[in-house]
């Protein structure tokens, strides 16, 4: 079965009060060759490349490597925290107990190594081990971003068949508004859909039938091994003419459906108008927002959800969060940043 179906959903969680990590999108990591420093937007070096690596800056420090260690320097270029670490993190706001104080004190920490195992210590803004790690809010860890399954139970069904209109009931669903109660069934080895006083709504002549129950509910169907969508009312939306098909749902609820053709691969909503109409090679989804797109070649570019698009002429390429620049890596193996608009804050 080629058919995937994707899910991104945020977790809301409790949290201390505070800020998530923030990132100066004023200075901008600037390669020069192979050594690294900082930029305006407009390109003008404000910090000199001279940096094996860097990060880019959050709470007004960034990690600089130098010489196979990791140290932190301020918005103006000044190694602040010596380069002693094996790893280094950044900077974000904290929270250590004060039982005077609701929510603590705020600190500003980063993780960082010392150790060849990669074992990790929290440091202050000073570079000095803390004897405990803050809190941190809880919505900007990686791990309270995990897709959310969807547990469907098996269910029993107990209406009696009618003049052998079908086999065996797969599935039911409802339509809001309407009392009516729809069920996906089979017939031989072929999918419909009938209402509960046994009318026809699909006809018995899909390969497969399934339920989306993610988001906006929709009927994906199998014809002759090609994949469409149905509405829950029967009526089709996406003809089932692609040999494959991918829904999507961003953090936000927006619905995606990347398709493929005749070697081409496409992106729509589920009303089957175009996101993008420009055939493509391959085109996967970034969770951060957007789709990356690769040509024949497997050059790698980006397509924002806005219409504007990075070509594809990168080996790879990635969205920062935010949505405000990309990370690249260059046809010569090299890493590097690009804005949105295709500004490339590198020089090779």
């Amino acid at each position: 079965m080629k058919v995937k179906i994707i899910t991104t959903i945020s977790l809301v969680l409790l949290m201390l009060n505070g800020s998530a990590q923030q990132l100066d999108n004023s200075l901008i990591p600037y390669r020069n060759g192979n050594k690294w420093g900082f930029s305006t937007t407009g390109k003008t070096i404000v910090i000199t490349p001279r940096f094996d690596e860097v990060d880019w800056f959050s709470e007004g420090l960034a990690a600089v490597k130098i010489n196979n260690k990791y140290g932190y320097i301020n918005t103006q270029g000044k190694l602040v925290i010596p380069a002693k670490f094996r790893s280094a993190g950044r900077f974000r706001k904290g929270y250590l107990p004060d039982e005077k104080k609701q929510g603590g004190d705020s600190i500003l920490f980063a993780g960082a190594s010392i150790s060849t195992d990669g074992f990790e210590i929290c440091i202050n803004s000073k570079g000095n081990r803390m004897l405990k790690c803050p809190a941190i809010n809880e919505n900007t860890a990686k791990e309270n971003s995990s897709p959310i399954e969807s547990v469907v139970k098996q269910k029993n069904y107990t209406i009696p068949n009618n003049d052998g209109l079908f086999d065996k009931i797969i599935d039911d669903y409802s339509i809001p508004g309407n009392d009516e109660t729809y069920y996906i069934a089979m017939k031989g080895n072929n999918y419909g859909v009938f209402d509960s006083k046994f009318r026809a709504i699909i006809p018995f002549e899909y390969n497969r039938i399934e339920l989306n129950r993610n988001g906006e509910k929709f009927l994906l169907v199998n014809k002759a091994g090609l994949w469409g969508i149905i509405g829950l009312d029967g009526k089709v939306t996406i003809a089932p003419e692609y040999t494959n098909l991918q829904v999507v749902k961003t953090a936000e609820g927006k619905e995606y459906v990347i398709v493929q053709k005749e070697g081409k691969t496409f992106v729509k909503d589920i009303y089957n108008n175009d996101v993008i109409a420009t055939g493509y090679t391959r085109i996967d989804y970034d969770k951060d927002g957007g789709f990356i797109i690769s040509n024949d070649s497997n050059a790698k570019g980006f397509y924002f959800t806005d219409n504007s698009v990075i070509q594809p002429k990168y080996k790879e390429i990635k969205l920062l969060a935010g949505g405000k620049f990309l990370k690249v890596k260059t046809i010569n193996g090299k890493d590097g940043f690009v804005s949105k608009s295709g500004e490339e804050y590198f020089t090779e």
